[in-house]
């Protein structure tokens, strides 16, 4: 199977991949067990290759020796599941983006093989592939482009892996041929200013006379960048900033914990409980048993009220503030979309609503911007088209 390109967002809440153009993602979450464990964890067989989405078990060499890890949906109930939230993980090192993207290989393989010339069983090679990194990962070195270099070579070159799952085992080899990294936060922008054919976005046209702050609000952190007018290139390395004392997911952790503990049994299920119903009239959980529902906007919005308020005044204070303008806000990002409303009503109350409307923008799709800037940079690479920065 030869792939032309494909795109990784590693996030920590959620892997998503855009391979030749087709789009699914992933629960970001790997655990390693045991090979006696991995040796009896299915019982039933997989048929389809949908159904492998939920049974990844996976292993390969590591340090000479073989370690078995269960991939996103497999690995949601264990113990270990979901740990990572609570804590920054080195990208460049950490296991969970590498068997994230083995597992993503293993899935795309068997859902699409009947659409490819198969030269070779069980061989992907990848002729260009790209992620990108948060930003306070990469102002950890002295240049962004050693650690920008350092993660494309995790993914440069062949790698060899085994499938595990009843009915699927097998045995994997992925070859990448060419391997990109670029900056989480700064590469939305392509997908702010240009479309997949490489044509002038209109949606860019209310940056055109302002500086912006892209605001990427991820799960773990967010990550800030200043763009000149007409989502310019930063200027230097102070205008890439992140805030890392206030995670999304942890802060829904605390939530879940003080008051919603009788109604989610991790964070996981309370976040796609919220992205299902956020902007709903009511957010209710049904019982399983009784049938009873009960509606839990209340503490779910003012929970995001307090995170959109702090968020706002650290927003404000990451850099000077303007003389004689005002920036644009943009807004991308999975949490994005979760806290509009609660964001407008801060700045509605600190402020005006007039404020809200001209300066602070929630973006469409803004959960996929970060993949869809790498997208268009990848198409403009493989088919040598130039685009004006």
């Amino acid at each position: 199977m030869k792939i032309k390109r494909y795109n990784a967002d590693f996030g920590n809440s959620t892997y998503m991949n855009l391979i030749d153009g087709f789009y699914f993602d992933m629960v970001t979450n790997v655990v390693e067990i045991s090979k006696e464990k991995a040796e009896g964890y299915f019982v039933a067989s997989v048929e389809k290759a949908e159904e492998l989405y939920n049974s990844l078990l996976i292993s390969t060499e590591i340090t000479g020796e073989e370690k078995y890890f269960l991939i996103g949906e497999a690995a949601e109930k264990e113990v270990l599941g979901n740990g990572h939230i609570k804590k920054l993980h080195d990208k460049t090192e950490s296991p969970i983006p590498y068997m994230m993207f083995l597992g993503a290989c293993a899935y795309y393989y068997e859902l699409k093989k009947a659409e490819y010339e198969i030269a070779e069983e069980n061989k992907m090679t990848i002729e260009y592939f790209s992620t990108m990194l948060p930003i306070w990962l990469l102002v950890k070195a002295n240049k962004f482009s050693e650690m920008q270099e350092k993660m494309a070579k995790r993914f440069l070159g062949t790698h060899q892996f085994k499938v595990h799952t009843p009915g699927m085992a097998k045995e994997f080899t992925v070859e990448v041929l060419q391997s990109k990294c670029r900056i989480e936060g700064e590469v939305a922008r392509w997908a702010i200013k240009k479309t997949f054919s490489l044509e002038d976005n209109p949606e860019a046209d209310q940056f055109k006379s302002h500086d912006t702050v892209l605001v990427d609000l991820g799960g773990g952190t967010v990550d800030l960048s200043l763009l000149p007018a007409g989502m310019q290139a930063p200027k230097n390395r102070d205008a890439l900033q992140y805030i890392e004392d206030i995670p999304y997911l942890h802060h829904l952790e605390k939530l879940r914990k003080d008051k919603l503990v009788e109604h989610f049994d991790d964070v996981r299920e309370l976040e796609a409980f919220i992205v299902k119903n956020i902007g709903k009239s009511k957010m209710e959980r049904k019982d399983g048993n009784s049938g009873k529902s009960i509606d839990l906007k209340e503490p779910i919005l003012k929970s995001m009220y307090e995170y959109a308020k702090v968020l706002n005044a650290k927003l404000e204070d990451a850099f000077d503030a303007p003389k004689d303008k005002a920036y644009k806000y943009a807004y991308i990002g999975g949490v994005a979309p979760i806290i509009e409303e609660a964001m407008e009503k801060v700045i509605e109350e600190k402020y005006n609503q007039q404020i809200f409307e001209d300066n602070h923008v929630f973006l469409q799709n803004a959960r996929k911007l970060n993949l869809y800037g790498l997208e268009i940079l990848s198409i403009q690479e493989t088919e040598n088209t130039s685009v004006t920065v």
